[in-house]
């Protein structure tokens, strides 16, 4: 039995049923008069509290309640943070009588007009009991560990518990088969694979399509008992390929078959459902792994249609959200990058530095002459437009450049772990990378066009950078800026240094990784390529 109890505040609440007859369970546990205990039930590893009653002289309390508890396993708390459980089955009525005491809970535990609880009680005794004895042959075993034929000895003993156990539960589940503590053993029972499949592919095939045949995901009564969730958790992380297409195939299977059918979702119906969606919403949007984001978008599309618990106004900011995720999705391809090639050389670069220094002048001068920014947005529009020409001719494709890999770098000069990575960077892509045959493109994020006098200083700020660094003239590394781009959108960047990895075709490989990682998933598309050859 757990020893400690915390109550959890949790964003899923459980939906109850009204039911005419509701619930009224006769306590008495012994040694505790006029004190607080608890009736609750279980919710994955969680525990909830559904009602408390004070127990009077005499050790007696009544929980009662006017709607009927869902189908369950439940708790009685006591206050010494210990807890017995118990099974409340709508079906079967839910009221009965428990008398317990706070010593030993199986041994002293009473029930009156409960057969499912009387045999959950009994069950538990059982078992207990052939724990007892096999662990005890175990130790006998590890004694006369080396002499075979007493080895057999015992191992055929265990072999007899063990057909025990499992007649004890055929006895279960054919007599009582539409009783709920039936289906929770049955719940409990892993996949037996025939011993006639020996490869090891066919052996995960076979576990992989039974994996839920003793396990009905659509039954919410599992949902309150301490198996549901890692039952899930197992499936999604051990049975599936970790992949985007195969997470949100799968995802969306389970999802849908926690729907009801032939009903609309709602607060009567909908409570699996509501789990089911939000516990995989909230795994993928808290999950660092880059591919979680495709699954989350997908969660997402369901979550907007489907969440009738959450406010339209949360809907509408969720859906800008993931408009924005959707752009730049691993294994999708990329939007593209219009740029200007920021000057190769020094001179180039200095050059433009009376251009900068006009674009703040003539920057003050609309400000003064324009406050609001909208009033002066054309003006700003032309004269940035004037000064970005003055970087090259030509804008230059992103997706039009020939390179086997390409390296999106988006950075800032005011930013300190872009003033430490990108030195690291260019050094790390001249001793390494570019023999991969990867090419970067470094693209300087500037600052907002709203304040010119930004801007400018920004601007400047960036050729430092460049110039101290010795960040330019390098072969296969490309400078780029362009104020006007969608790059912000289009990337989803919310810090700096940003870095994505695409293919030859522009499609994205991976993205917020360090350069290191990138060379070792290069490596490894290679490695991966010379096998397929």
């Amino acid at each position: 039995m757990k020893k400690i109890f915390l109550f959890l505040l949790t964003i899923f609440s459980c939906t109850f049923a009204a039911k005419a007859q509701g619930y009224e369970i006769e306590v008495k546990i012994k040694h505790i008069p006029n004190d607080t205990v608890i009736l609750g039930h279980h919710f994955n590893d969680r525990l909830i509290p559904d009602d408390t009653v004070v127990l009077d002289k005499n050790c007696y309390g009544v929980f009662k309640g006017k709607e009927a508890l869902p189908t369950g396993m439940y708790f009685i708390f006591l206050p010494q943070k210990t807890y017995f459980d118990i099974l409340i089955d709508s079906k079967a009525g839910e009221k009965f009588y428990i008398e317990n005491d706070t010593t030993d809970f199986l041994k002293n535990i009473v029930v009156k007009n409960s057969l499912e609880n009387q045999i959950f009680m009994d069950y538990q005794k059982f078992l207990g009991e052939k724990q007892k004895q096999f662990a005890e042959l175990r130790t006998e075993y590890e004694k006369i560990k080396g002499n075979k034929d007493k080895e057999a000895v015992i191992i055929q003993k265990q072999e007899a518990i063990n057909k025990e156990v499992e007649g004890k539960y055929q006895e279960q589940v054919q007599t009582y088969p539409d009783m709920f503590f039936s289906r929770f053993l049955t719940a409990t029972r892993d996949v037996t694979i025939p011993e006639n499949i020996t490869d090891q592919r066919e052996r995960y095939f076979y576990y992989k399509a039974h994996f839920f045949d003793n396990f009905n995901v659509s039954d919410g009564a599992l949902l309150r008992t301490p198996i549901y969730e890692s039952k899930i958790e197992k499936y999604i992380e051990q049975m599936v390929l970790q992949d985007p297409d195969s997470l949100i195939k799968e995802t969306t299977m389970l999802i849908n078959k926690t729907r009801p059918k032939n009903a609309k979702l709602n607060e009567k119906n909908g409570e699996l459902f509501r789990f089911m969606l939000v516990y995989f919403f909230n795994k993928y949007a808290k999950s660092e792994n880059m591919i979680a984001e495709n699954v989350y978008c997908s969660l997402a599309d369901i979550y907007i249609k489907d969440a009738f618990w959450d406010t339209d106004s949360f809907k509408t900011k969720l859906k800008e959200r993931v408009e924005k995720k959707k752009n730049c999705l691993v294994g999708h391809l990329s939007k593209d990058l219009t740029m200007k090639i920021i000057p190769d050389s020094k001179e180039k670069m200095d050059a433009l530095r009376p251009a900068i220094d006009n674009l703040k002048t003539k920057g003050q001068e609309i400000e003064k002459a324009k406050p609001d920014f909208e009033a002066r947005r054309n003006d700003v529009v032309k004269l940035l437009d004037d000064f970005i020409t003055k970087f090259d001719k030509n804008y230059v494709s992103v997706h039009q450049m020939q390179a086997k890999y390409k390296l999106l770098v988006f950075w800032e000069p005011d930013c300190s772990h872009c003033k430490e990575e990108m030195p690291k960077l260019k050094q790390f892509f001249i001793d390494t990378l570019r023999n991969t045959g990867c090419e970067v493109f470094a693209i300087y994020m500037n600052h907002s066009v709203d304040k010119l006098a930004d801007v400018s200083r920004h601007v400047g700020k960036c050729l430092d950078f460049l110039q101290e660094k010795n960040i330019y003239n390098i072969q296969g590394w490309h400078n780029l800026f362009n104020p006007f781009d969608q790059y912000r959108t289009n990337f989803d960047i919310n810090s700096t240094p940003t870095i994505y990895l695409l293919n030859k075709d522009n499609e994205i490989l991976a993205k917020r990784i360090s350069h290191n990682q990138v060379y070792e998933l290069i490596t490894a598309i290679e490695e991966a390529a010379k096998n397929k050859q």
